[in-house]
């Protein structure tokens, strides 16, 4: 049973942020709205707490893995594009991060918009990359369970 724990934590995982998104992408509209800032903090801290260590698990724990025990030119490819991914949304949840931290409600329409599009834009590429890994890394993680056997 242990081998299987890196896939039940992925799998978990990608269930609890992709309902966390749904609740982020109503905020973003608002954050105009007092009560809709309010609920930047919930955000980022998801971002930092979610988001950063299930990048960070992957690329320790299930990545190596992948590249030491299953190496094809295929699995090889995945790997490097999902690293490239994680470094692209890392980047730009930085960028989101350093103006939320800095800013206190209400924020002016200009700052608004930019918070916005900058989340709408972080919560596509999460959910692509998502979908990504449900159907390209976690199929090929079922077929090779025993690839997690220590």
């Amino acid at each position: 049973m242990e081998h299987i724990e890196p896939l039940i934590r992925l799998v978990k995982d990608h269930e609890n942020i992709s309902e966390f998104l749904e609740g982020v992408e109503q905020a973003m509209g608002f954050l105009h709205d007092e009560e809709a800032w309010k609920k930047i903090k919930p955000i980022e801290k998801f971002f930092l707490r979610h988001i950063i260590y299930h990048f960070e698990f992957e690329e320790k724990n299930v990545f190596p893995v992948i590249l030491s025990k299953l190496a094809t030119l295929e699995s090889i490819k995945l790997i490097l594009e999902l690293q490239k991914e994680h470094g692209f949304i890392l980047t730009k949840l930085w960028e989101f991060l350093s103006i939320t931290s800095k800013k206190i409600a209400p924020v002016d329409r200009e700052t608004s918009a930019k918070l916005n599009c900058m989340g709408r834009n972080i919560i596509h590429l999460l959910l692509t990359h998502a979908s990504k890994e449900d159907d390209k890394l976690l199929p090929l993680l079922e077929e090779n369970k025993e690839i997690f056997d220590f």
